[in-house]
């Protein structure tokens, strides 16, 4: 007569469960590819950085020329600089944000680098607002040299405005329209600065040529 096999036997002849694995990840891992990333923070900083070579300099211009009709014709004269500052970052790192913390960090170096103080912040946040507002416009889905052009431009637009807003009086409303012309003008050539600036930068291996894909 066969006995019928005991639990304990029957335990034993069956396969074991696989045990789950619990996979666990890092908080920042959904941030390595936003403007957060150390990687486009670390990019981003480094273009400020070398920038204030024209960053500074500019800025003493500005407040020594402040005030006076020679500063207002200056002023928009060198927006295609400011473009340069502000713009680069963007079409190096192409990501949402990469102007507003160009901006930020453009804000602290001349907060105590330049005799504007903590008025800096402010101006360099709304360059770079200026600068970004077309991205935003499209939802981020643009990101060739046509678009970085349209930002050019509006920023040298919005830039020129602001300066006729504030200092038309000095020298009259009738040169209004020259002052804003000289100053879209100057955006545009600074945008196509910075797109001869990013192609030397992407052959030498900084940033990435989404275009060339």
């Amino acid at each position: 007569m066969t006995m019928s096999e005991t639990p304990n036997e029957a335990r034993a002849d069956a396969e074991p469960e696989p045990t789950s694995r619990v996979v666990r990840t890092s908080a920042r891992k959904g941030l390595v590819d936003s403007v957060l990333g150390t990687r486009n923070l670390m990019t981003i900083a480094a273009l400020v950085v070398c920038n204030c070579i024209i960053f500074i300099p500019i800025n003493y211009v500005s407040v020594l020329t402040a005030g006076t009709q020679r500063g207002v014709y200056l002023g928009v004269g060198l927006i295609g600089l400011w473009t340069v500052d502000f713009l680069l970052p963007v079409t190096i790192v192409r990501r949402p944000g990469a102007a507003i913390v160009a901006g930020l960090l453009y804000g602290l170096i001349g907060m105590v680098a330049t005799p504007v103080g903590p008025a800096a912040i402010v101006g360099c946040l709304l360059g770079a607002a200026f600068v970004e507002l077309p991205l935003l416009l499209t939802f981020y889905r643009f990101w060739d040299w046509r678009m970085f052009m349209v930002c050019a431009t509006c920023f040298g637009l919005l830039n020129s405005l602001l300066y006729v807003a504030s200092m038309g009086a000095l020298i009259g409303s009738d040169m209004n329209a020259l002052l804003v012309a000289i100053g879209v003008a100057s955006g545009v050539v600074g945008g196509l600065l910075v797109l001869g600036a990013t192609r030397l930068l992407n052959m030498a291996g900084v940033g990435i040529d989404r275009d060339a894909r």
